[in-house]
């Protein structure tokens, strides 16, 4: 009786796992296919160049298909894309949502440019020229910038100092940086509408003194819209000013 109770378990287990098996398989080759691929969000490229990228394949099983995969193929594949989301509908639809990339940053190499993303995204090499808007950077040696993927610098620290100002630069709405200088992170640098240098100093005071800076430069722009030369913020809620003269070299005094 005993053994009869035991065989009569072992034969539900087995039928058990063979119908769990049996619905996996039908997932797997039956239910669950891909029968259409939407793609939304910013339009900077063609939706047939989007799917192309992302290699998903009408017919394709839904989980089968990877999303983080994926992403990562259509944003290698087309550098204006900053970012891709990937949804899967169990109606049979994939979503792709695109994210443009937005070109904020060039290196020169001298005799090209590379253009950047804000988030350090290689957008294009061999530029002959940069739009309006853009601010070239300077840094530690490139090590790696290809298009698609993310600018390698030979200090580590550069790529994260750059975002750090740019996100500074935006929230406290200062415009007109031309360039920013973070090979010393000692002394960081921007230049202020090709005329003023903006010495910060360490990269790890920087956060508490853009403020400061804006509305000295506001007040620069109001009071001495020609100023050309240096401000030195390097002293906390300080800013000293360095006229260029004629011979390029600077006259220091403490502003007002």
């Amino acid at each position: 009786m005993k053994k009869r109770r035991i065989k009569k378990l072992i034969a539900l287990i087995l039928g058990i796992i063979i119908i769990i098996a049996v619905a996996v398989t039908l997932s797997l080759t039956v239910f669950f296919r891909i029968d259409n691929v939407a793609v939304t969000g910013d339009e900077i490229y063609s939706n047939e160049d989007v799917i192309a990228a992302s290699q998903i394949n009408i017919g394709d099983n839904m989980f089968m298909t990877s999303k983080k995969k994926t992403a990562s193929g259509i944003e290698c594949t087309l550098p204006y894309v900053e970012s891709a989301e990937i949804k899967r509908n169990l109606s049979g639809t994939i979503t792709i949502k695109i994210t443009a990339a937005t070109a904020k940053l060039a290196i020169d190499n001298g005799d090209s440019f590379t253009l950047v993303s804000d988030k350090g995204k290689v957008l294009e090499d061999g530029l002959m020229t940069i739009g309006d808007g853009i601010i070239i950077i300077d840094s530690s040696p490139v090590i790696s910038a290809v298009p698609g993927e993310t600018v390698e610098f030979q200090d580590n620290d550069d790529l994260g100092i750059i975002k750090n100002v740019l996100t500074l630069l935006e929230s406290n709405e200062l415009s007109g940086i031309t360039s920013i200088d973070v090979s010393n992170h000692s002394n960081i640098k921007m230049v202020y509408k090709e005329r003023v240098t903006v010495l910060l100093g360490l990269s790890s005071s920087v956060n508490d003194k853009m403020d400061f800076v804006k509305a000295a430069l506001t007040r620069l722009d109001s009071d001495n819209p020609d100023f050309t030369g240096s401000i030195d913020f390097t002293i906390d809620k300080k800013a000293y000013l360095s006229p260029q003269r004629e011979d390029n070299t600077t006259v220091p005094f403490i502003s007002p």
